[in-house]
């Protein structure tokens, strides 16, 4: 009865798209191959790939008993290089690389599996290939370490805006099924959490972990939480180590069980997720939406038998484009024109009410298939992605490929990372061929650097949390995510008094606050001196303690407490 449901509202929405734009709209995407590997230029190519600061695109392969893996960079036009082959050390197994993750200093970052004795390494490498081991799995005690088996798959760390990385492991820890870690860009290491086995939590993330507005890390785990123990859970941990579960699936009573892709922070601030499985055994997968909170939503559930042209099995994770629309991957189904079960994979949409269609169907003739990994969106404003097999027929046989799609999304500019203070600086990714000028919700910005991919940008004073634009004579590029300001609280004045007193708050960034609290969660009545200045009156019933403002870009305390007096 759900599956029916599903496809009813499907055909409604196709149905309206029909009626309102006519059979242009109706027409898939085109898939453009942009290379074919072959030989020693890698094997199954692994998604998500990466933009760099030179506007192209850089991604790895996974290792065999006679190749070993490497990291790559493609032009968005398709001009592929090898960047760094993975030897392994005498005695190990060859090295398979993660997909990487660019840092905040312009380099990449990663992980391994084998490599050594220990099972694999976290990494940095230059945007010219040159690679450095910043810590070895196995080198402390209960360390986690990264396996490889085709499910469970080394993963890279996050950054988050204050340099540090965070990171998970399939395997090892103080209960052998993985940890969270922190590390340092120089090599400091430490293990902030354990996973335990079975319905305590769960276990066995084999996701890159992702930022959430509030600065807490969000992930998934595969396996663990209640109340089998089996279906994974979606947790919230914090820079310290407190991990707390928002979500057990259940593979016995809700869409979808077994999460093996990582997070999307939407531009809501909501998550978007994938799971390989479903309870049913006709179905298989589903997406789903949960808020920072844990309230959990499931948008569409995945019938192979009953739809086979919507695809099924999603390992990958999700990418919100520019043109409003949520677009993913399956690695399985779909029916190529001419033939009766291609069964090569699908692109996917899905609006954030769960309205779901296929953008393009793989056809194993021409584009190649299994796509295993999420998109990314170039800010160019096109999707790009791997598949696992090359086109049949293709001379010498190939190891996969690399595609664009272009689903007529708009160019964007992308802040990195996506929050910081005035006076501060990010790294900004866009088109800036004949910029005039840069603002932060309308108020300009000082940049440095002259390339036409990347730019360094000054957070200006007065900037208030919106919208990042790079305006041009014929227009202006516009980012996708609200640019958090955060504020600054600098001191009050005076130290301590009585109820009514009025208290003077300083710092930066205030016009844009929502609330003043004092520390028992007493609200005050402020008022709007400048960017730089509040003033509170004390309200009755506050008690000694530390005084919070809240902003549309967070909240920050106060250093010292204020005193109350009698």
């Amino acid at each position: 009865m759900a599956t029916d449901l599903v496809i009813t509202k499907k055909f409604f929405f196709k149905l309206m798209v029909f009626v309102l734009f006519g059979n242009s709209l109706m027409a898939q995407a085109v898939v453009t191959t942009l290379h074919d590997l072959v030989g020693t230029e890698g094997r199954l190519p692994h998604g998500q790939l990466i933009q760099g600061r030179d506007g192209n695109l850089y991604g790895t392969t996974s290792s065999s008993s006679t190749i070993v893996g490497n990291a790559f960079r493609i032009t968005p036009t398709g001009a592929y290089k090898v960047m760094h082959a993975f030897v392994p050390k005498a005695g190990s197994l060859p090295p398979s690389p993660s997909v990487l993750m660019l840092g905040l200093d312009g380099n990449f970052y990663g992980t391994t599996t084998n490599g050594n004795a220990a099972g694999g390494a976290v990494f940095k490498m230059t945007p010219a290939g040159v690679v450095t081991v910043l810590h070895q799995f196995g080198a402390v005690l209960n360390d986690g370490y990264s396996i490889d088996n085709g499910i469970l798959r080394p993963t890279p760390p996050v950054q988050t805006a204050d340099g540090t990385l965070y990171g998970t492991t399939t395997s090892g820890g103080l209960n052998g099924v993985g940890i969270v870690y922190k590390l340092t860009t120089t090599g400091i290491y430490s293990v902030i959490h354990h996973f335990v086995f079975g319905a305590t939590e769960g276990s066995r993330p084999s996701a890159s972990l992702v930022v959430g507005n509030d600065g807490n890390l969000y992930g998934t785990s595969t396996i663990g939480g209640q109340p089998t123990g089996t279906s994974g859970t979606v947790f919230r941990i914090t820079p310290s180590g407190i991990v707390k579960t928002l979500y057990n699936f259940n593979a016995f009573d809700d869409g979808g069980y077994q999460p093996q892709a990582p997070l999307v922070k939407g531009v809501d601030g909501n998550f978007y997720g994938t799971t390989f499985g479903r309870a049913d055994l006709s179905a298989q997968g589903n997406i789903f939406k949960i808020t920072p909170a844990g309230v959990y939503t499931n948008l569409h559930s995945l019938d192979f038998f009953h739809d086979v042209t919507d695809g099924a099995y999603p390992n990958a994770g999700l990418v919100e484009a520019s043109d409003g629309f949520i677009y993913g991957v399956n690695s399985r189904g779909g029916v190529a024109p001419g033939l009766f079960a291609n069964d090569a994979g699908v692109v996917f949409n899905i609006t954030k009410l769960g309205l779901y269609d296929v953008t393009h169907t793989f056809d194993k003739a021409i584009d190649g298939a299994r796509p295993l990994y999420s998109l990314v969106q170039h800010t160019n404003g096109k999707l790009y992605g791997t598949t696992q097999f090359s086109k049949t027929g293709l001379v010498p046989a190939g190891n996969g490929s690399v595609f664009s799609l272009d689903v007529g999304a708009r160019p964007f500019a992308l802040a990195q990372p996506s929050n910081g203070k005035a006076g501060g600086t990010i790294g900004l990714f866009g088109n800036f061929t004949g910029v005039t000028s840069i603002t932060f919700n309308g108020i300009p910005a000082t940049s440095a650097g002259v390339g036409n991919t990347y730019r360094t940008v000054t957070i200006p004073a007065g900037a208030a949390t919106g919208v990042i634009k790079i305006n041009k004579p014929t227009g202006s590029v516009s980012g996708l995510n609200t640019f958090l300001v955060r504020p600054v609280f600098t001191s009050f004045s005076p130290a301590s008094g009585k109820v009514g007193t009025v208290v003077a708050l300083t710092g930066k960034s205030l016009s844009q606050t929502t609330a003043v609290t004092f520390s028992n969660g007493k609200k005050a009545v402020f008022t709007l001196v400048s960017d730089n200045q509040l003033n509170v009156n004390v309200p009755v019933g506050v008690v000694t303690g530390k005084i919070s403002i809240t902003t549309k870009g967070g909240t920050v305390a106060s250093a010292t407490n204020f005193s109350l007096i009698p």
